[in-house]
């Protein structure tokens, strides 16, 4: 056995030398081109068996037989044809795993079927590594060339690359759809023909370039120009329409979408139109609020992904191949990425539970994308406590009352511990649940994925493969399914998740570590007012659980409240200064505002008055921990009478305090008759069990 596997070695090593062509093998060789482009595809695998026979080992006839069956498959036999290049490969002494190997012309149809085939599995880098090596040998083959170079750019949109698209586009412009002195006439008059062939096709390029790259007034002289070249075809109507989304125009964009009807369901690219249509309903309602909306589209866009795969499946039933697909329909299936928009969708809409079902399921796949992780703990957060509302009820205020010890004359109250419960669950937070352990750990992966804080090291430029150095602020974080996120993103997104992760520690009575993300978050530089202010309270928080009160009571200074906006310091760049003159172009008739753009879900404090009375209320409680009674009780109600109706029952529970350890009993009697009209004590004598707690927002930003 050993003796034969060395064999094996030496024929891969040194493959058997191929028979020179014989004027009949070029005739059927002839023939059988003719048969593949009229799409006989039948007679041509017929001709091909011919020629197989008199050369087995010739590559490029296996090879060419392997493309002819796959074509007479309908694309179905996507494995076998696989295999196929695999053997046509040991036949050329190729490595096709390897694009560093590449260094003979011929074998560049073998690489450039390779890349089509991963392309459609969704394996983008491998397909990129593939055609950036071959790039550089297929220019001489411009037929080939031409197709590589659009295979190319779709590459770099689906890697989120568009400016090395656009400058791949204009490379193909002058060099391969451009005639020169050097060419014959037949030559330049077959580009002119190919130019007008591929001109449509480049400029729906030029345009998903461009709104990648959010460059709005270059994409509407593009959009412009596409319009008046060609029909208004279901991708000319998508572009658009995105172009309009982008823009806030989003009832414009519910316009150029129209209603949903259909005359195809899939477009040659293998993407199922009801699943788009939808999901873009989704998007465009989600933008405007109408989160209810939003949700009925992503459902409807479900259940067409469900119905899409169901009609794929019945249709490779009947060719008889139950495994297969139609190679462009391989990556038909948008399921993940429909269930992130719906869990996105579901948290807005203020059901959490549901949210975390769809965002755990789509982690699976998605599991480097650091924003994902902070929706998963934001579900968790709002699975515990939904929203601040919840102490101003009446229930929660009844809280503060336990119950009553002895009767008559002797019957004594009791107040209770105040709101905080323990919310630590049982298992353990590596098994997903909607818990507060789980959201911990959510967290703690989000901020791993982030790139490291520049506050805590010397940034250094990162190197790309060609060893070009980048600068740190254009490195980009992957966000899959989404564009991967730029410096600014990945600055606000750090905020954010430092808010959450805060709040949680201090829910998990980890208070050295909710110092910690405090103090952090209170660093960046990219912090808005509503995560400015919630630092300060979790960092309070923190210091008065750890017994310093006096470097709380710095964190509690109600003066220092003066903004509790949600959205992050403007930084305006040129390309805000061109987006707002495109805005403002004379040009568009029928421009209208775009929306407003701020919190997508309301929090409270809503505005500052209640913002500082709610920090004087901490600041209060800090005085009471310490023993300053005068200054609580003085604070204390300053902060009542701005705070609103129905006081917090942490107010409650303060007030009684303060009156029953200064002895004010007839005082603490009225507040329980008052708000407590179900307890009516005989004496005012009450047993204390806790001092008071202090309150912060339960609900970080998300």
């Amino acid at each position: 056995m050993a003796e034969n596997k060395e064999d094996s070695a030496e024929v891969v090593e040194s493959p058997p030398p191929v028979p020179s062509v014989t004027e009949q093998q070029k005739e059927l060789a002839n023939q059988a081109l003719q048969e593949f482009n009229q799409k006989q595809y039948g007679a041509c695998c017929n001709i091909m068996h011919k020629l197989i026979a008199q050369r087995s080992t010739d590559p490029k006839v296996v090879h060419n037989k392997a493309v002819a069956e796959f074509y007479q498959s309908g694309f179905l036999t996507t494995d076998e044809f696989r295999d196929r290049l695999s053997s046509v490969c040991l036949m050329a002494n190729v490595n096709i795993n390897n694009s560093e190997s590449l260094e003979d012309v011929d074998h560049s149809v073998i690489y450039y079927n390779q890349a089509v085939v991963l392309y459609h599995l969704r394996q983008y880098k491998a397909a990129l590594n593939i055609l950036d090596k071959l790039f550089q040998f297929i220019e001489p083959l411009e037929a080939l060339a031409r197709k590589a170079v659009m295979l190319l750019v779709e590459l770099y949109l689906c890697t989120f690359q568009p400016e090395k698209a656009i400058g791949m586009l204009s490379y193909a412009e002058k060099t391969m759809f451009n005639g020169s002195k050097e060419k014959t006439e037949k030559e330049n008059k077959e580009d002119s023909e190919a130019s007008e062939l591929w001109k449509p096709k480049i400029s729906m390029f030029k345009t998903r370039c461009l709104l990648m790259m959010k460059s709005m007034k270059s994409c509407k002289r593009e959009i412009k120009s596409l319009m008046n070249t060609q029909a208004m075809n279901t991708s000319v109507i998508f572009l658009k329409s995105n172009f309009e989304y982008l823009r806030g125009n989003y009832r414009k964009t519910i316009k150029m979408l129209g209603p949903p009807s259909f005359v195809q369901l899939f477009t040659e690219s293998g993407e199922c139109l009801p699943v788009m249509y939808y999901n873009n309903m989704g998007c465009v309602h989600f933008h405007m609020r109408k989160h209810h909306n939003g949700a009925f589209n992503f459902r409807k866009a479900i259940q067409e992904n469900e119905n899409a795969i169901k009609d794929l499946r019945r249709g490779a039933e009947q060719h008889k191949n139950l495994n297969g697909k139609p190679l462009n329909m391989i990556g038909v299936s948008r399921h993940y990425e429909l269930l992130y928009n719906m869990g996105i969708q579901l948290l807005h809409c203020g059901n959490p539970l549901g949210a975390f079902e769809c965002l755990v399921e789509a982690v699976q796949v998605f599991r480097i994308n650091p924003r994902l992780w902070l929706r998963l703990a934001e579900c968790c957060i709002m699975a515990n406590r939904e929203n601040n509302d919840d102490d101003r009820k009446l229930e929660r205020r009844l809280e503060v009352i336990q119950g009553s010890d002895g009767s008559g004359i002797h019957r004594k109250l009791r107040l209770g511990p105040g709101i905080h419960k323990n919310r630590s669950s049982p298992g353990t937070p590596a098994i997903p649940a909607p818990n507060l352990e789980f959201a911990a750990l959510c967290l703690k992966n989000a901020l791993l994925l982030l790139r490291e804080d520049p506050l805590n090291v010397q940034p250094t430029p990162a190197e790309d493969q060609e060893g070009v150095k980048t600068p740190p602020e254009m490195v980009l974080v992957p966000a899959p399914p989404g564009n991967p996120m730029r410096a600014m993103e990945v600055a606000n997104l750090r905020c954010s998740i430092l808010a959450a992760a805060a709040y949680v520690s201090l829910c998990l009575y980890d208070y050295a570590l909710a110092l910690q993300h405090a103090e952090n978050l209170l660093r960046q530089p990219r912090l808005s007012g509503a995560q400015r202010y919630l630092g300060h309270l979790y960092m309070a928080e923190a210091l008065v659980s750890m017994d310093k009160i006096a470097d709380a009571i710095q964190h509690l200074n109600p003066e220092t409240v003066v903004d509790i906006s949600t959205n992050p310091p403007e930084q305006k760049s040129e390309q805000d200064k061109n987006d707002k003159g495109d805005k403002l172009d004379k040009g568009e008739k029928d421009q209208e505002p775009s929306e407003a753009k701020g919190s997508l879900y309301p929090w409270s404090p809503k505005d500052l008055t209640k913002a500082k009375a709610i920090m004087q209320y901490n600041l209060a409680t800090a005085h009471a921990i310490r023993g300053e009674y005068d200054k609580a009780m003085a604070n204390l109600g300053e902060s009542s009478n701005y705070i609103g109706t129905p006081l917090p029952a942490q107010m409650y529970f303060l007030k009684l305090y303060l009156d029953l350890i200064e002895g004010r009993r007839k005082m603490a009697q009225i507040v329980i008759k008052d708000h407590f009209g179900h307890v009516t004590p005989n004496r005012v004598e009450m047993k204390i069990n806790s001092k008071p707690n202090n309150v912060r927002n339960d609900v970080p930003m998300p």
